[in-house]
């Protein structure tokens, strides 16, 4: 198999401790308010035995896979990986859409009032938490807290890079956050659909995040859909676009999603082939291939509780030009232009190598059968331009500013 790209540029994002140890004796870590609901205490005062007790998933959460890390927890959905190679992933996929929304957040109301108490949910890295107090610094605003709030702890101390920093460690799937109520300004949730089963996010995705927003604080929400689809000839902007996301668009070579855009089933086979595992594997495990739908759904079910509510859905081809933009007469893409699309193709290629043990028991196919296929989808995807029918990455941002 290929192995997992890494961008020069997360280098100094320093180590990552994958010893689940190490999220309860960090010095940036809390378990305050969660000690009854993870089991903390209990854990803490086990024999050794009972600590290595195959069915004890909190102090043993990991099982290896190809030398991958995976929760072994038969309860937790969950599908990725938890080790560095997926953290770098991740890190990647949320620079990308950074770079493709233009700053570390879509909701307008952030750009006159900036927030003094933010919560990253599901943080992993803690790298948007980074880049946010970056963000908000360069704005004259150096005095936010930030609070990141994930199942493990593989976020490095960011409170050597100048940021105030908490981490907390627990389990999204419980009932309630271990915050009081309107205890944040902002809180922010990025591709955590995979943490929480289809059923929990369509019955109650948002009342916990804004039960713990203050009254006139922003929620806001990224995702990206797992199942792939061809973006057909000429999309145009939807007629209400903000003339800044429309420069963004333009400057990304990025193509922004309304009701009216033009969409058909993909025409890669490799991905055909993907999509019709993810598809299966998802269902098996409650979870779902296309977030974005529920998201949208769960803004409109709580519309009750926002003053003002928005979303941005941006289409990012994969790879390098698509067969119709070769044909219209447009300027060339630029070298970031085609660096933001290979970037996404290559997070898409390590999802897939990280989805391994699902895809392969939903295809059916023994390891070697699974390898020569892996090893013919990386040359078509990366070489060959398997995707010039305009394959993309369709992501989201979701945001409302609590009445």
């Amino acid at each position: 198999m290929a192995s997992s790209y890494i961008h020069p540029s997360l280098t100094p994002l320093g180590p990552y401790s994958l010893d689940p140890r190490f999220a309860l004796t960090s010095s940036t870590t809390t378990t305050t308010h969660i000690s009854s609901d993870r089991g903390a205490s209990g854990s803490a005062e086990a024999s050794s035995s009972s600590v290595s007790s195959s069915s004890d998933y909190v102090a043993n959460p990991f099982t290896k896979i190809n030398n991958r890390s995976y929760f072994r927890d038969p309860e937790n959905p969950y599908p990725l990986p938890c080790d560095l190679p997926e953290i770098h992933r991740q890190s990647l996929r949320t620079m990308t859409l950074m770079r493709v929304f233009g700053a570390p957040s879509c909701a307008p109301q952030l750009e006159g009032k900036s927030p003094k108490r933010v919560l990253e949910l599901a943080c992993g890295s803690g790298l948007w938490s980074s880049a946010c107090h970056d963000y908000l610094a360069r704005r004259g605003q150096k005095d936010t807290t930030f609070i990141g709030l994930d199942i493990i702890s593989l976020a490095p101390n960011l409170r050597k890079k100048g940021v105030n920093w908490q981490f907390v460690r627990h389990d999204l799937r419980k009932p309630s956050l271990p915050f009081p109520s309107e205890h944040f300004d902002f809180v922010f949730i990025k591709d955590a659909s995979l943490c929480q089963s289809a059923t929990a996010q369509q019955i109650d995705l948002l009342s916990e995040p804004l039960r713990v927003l203050k009254h006139g604080g922003v929620l806001e929400v990224w995702d990206s859909d797992y199942v792939f689809r061809a973006l057909l000839p000429n999309p145009t902007p939807p007629p209400k676009l903000a003339e800044k996301d429309q420069d963004q668009a333009y400057t990304t070579a990025t193509y922004t999603i309304s009701s009216a855009t033009p969409f058909a089933a993909a025409q890669n086979k490799y991905l055909l082939d993907y999509n019709s595992w993810v598809e299966k594997a998802f269902e098996k495990h409650k979870l779902s291939a296309m977030p974005c739908a529920t998201i949208g759904l769960s803004f409109t079910a709580e519309a009750d509780a926002f003053q003002r509510v928005g979303s941005r859905r941006i289409a990012i081809p994969l790879g390098a030009e698509v067969r119709w933009e070769q044909t219209k007469k447009q300027r060339k893409l630029t070298a970031d232009q085609l660096s933001l699309r290979q970037m996404a193709l290559l997070t898409i290629i390590q999802m897939i190598e990280g989805m391994e043990p699902i895809l392969k028991e939903a295809s059916g196919k023994s390891q070697d059968e699974w390898d020569r296929w892996w090893a013919a989808m990386t040359v078509d995807l990366l070489q060959k331009n398997g995707l010039a029918n305009g394959e993309c990455l369709e992501v989201g941002a979701w945001w409302g500013q609590k009445g």
